[in-house]
């Protein structure tokens, strides 16, 4: 492999990196409700529902 090709990644890995961002972000967001701060909840329940946005349209790419 040269260096000219560069590292290819596999669409289902990055997707499975973004749905553990994800969870991340929802277990932050519920300690954030605990502690009724709740522009910060939602603030992470946003960024949450876009890591699975992002998750799904990388995993549903190909792979080339």
């Amino acid at each position: 492999m040269f260096l000219l090709e560069g590292m290819t990644l596999h669409p289902i890995s990055v997707g499975i990196c973004f749905l553990l961002f994800a969870i991340l972000a929802l277990s932050t967001m519920f300690s954030m409700v605990k502690q009724r701060k709740m522009g910060l909840a939602g603030m992470m329940f946003v960024f949450a529902a876009l890591l699975v946005w992002s998750a799904y349209i990388s995993a549903s790419v190909s792979a080339v």
